[in-house]
């Protein structure tokens, strides 16, 4: 019998085909491409493997391989940051997502957070059910990156310096300002830390609330790190920033031209 899951062995061949030229995901395109078919053959094609098990849908036209070992009839849970550098390339996995891999925080976070350089309407999207918080980035932003394999598939996350730098851009990508704190404290302490990089990355950002929200963070929770405290100061722009742009500062911090959220101070040891 020349049947397996639904598929005779000519349509067999022509998914390994597929498979063999894919990256990852799988799209009309690569089928149109690979086996030289019309664009409705493609589909058909896709829509046949993916009722017979053989491929998972993750939205109109985009389908992953099935993991054929795994015990759930669906083929187990996608990897975010899989689907995620397969539909938002070029990309990184940055903020609160490269801290957990960093091993910089405990928290476990439901979203998974996505820089890219491609300009999305929605800065929330459900794909698969998997959560993706979409940040716009600068191409010239897109630096400090380090390439990890996620099933076969190389994935770009922020490494250890610029996850820290691009909270302090923007603390809501690390769980707002409290948050940041505390994963910068483990950043701290951790055989990672380097803050003459973090200093060279800030200044890349072209964002001089960084060092604004850097040098008064550092200033409070290691504060015999003179030297980075005083390359922070010289970095100053003029006015007046927030600490963190989702809690409005009550008090105005004038060495630093920060305002800070009530009760925040009280926090630092």
């Amino acid at each position: 019998m020349d049947k397996l899951a639904g598929l005779g062995k000519l349509s067999r061949k022509r998914l390994a085909d597929v498979l063999r030229n894919s990256s990852g995901c799988i799209s009309v395109s690569l089928v149109l491409d690979t086996l030289s078919v019309s664009r409705e053959q493609a589909r058909l094609y896709l829509s046949s493997w993916a009722k017979n098990g053989w491929l998972r849908r993750v939205r109109r036209g985009l389908y992953f391989p099935v993991d054929i070992a795994a015990e759930t009839p669906d083929g187990g849970v996608l990897d975010p940051w899989v689907v995620a550098s397969q539909i938002f390339s070029p990309c990184y996995i940055g903020g609160w997502s490269a801290a957990k891999h960093w091993d910089f925080t405990e928290q476990i976070f439901e979203s998974t957070i996505v820089f890219t350089s491609r300009r999305l309407n929605q800065k929330e999207q459900a794909i698969a059910g998997l959560t993706f918080l979409i940040k716009k980035s600068a191409s010239s932003k897109m630096f400090g990156l380090k390439s990890v394999w996620k099933d076969q598939i190389k994935v770009q996350v922020s490494d250890p310096h610029k996850t820290i730098i691009d909270m302090f851009d923007d603390p809501s990508i690390g769980g707002g300002i409290r948050s940041v704190i505390d994963i910068f404290q483990k950043y701290l302490s951790s055989s990672e830390c380097d803050l003459n990089i973090l200093i060279q990355y800030a200044e890349k950002m072209n964002n001089k609330a960084i060092f604004k929200r850097l040098g008064f963070v550092l200033s409070k929770v290691k504060r015999d790190e003179t030297h980075g405290i005083t390359q922070c100061l010289s970095h100053l722009s003029q006015g007046n920033s927030q600490l963190d742009p989702a809690s409005k500062g009550k008090r105005l911090i004038k060495k630093w031209r920060l305002w800070i959220p009530e009760g925040l101070e009280e926090g630092f040891p």
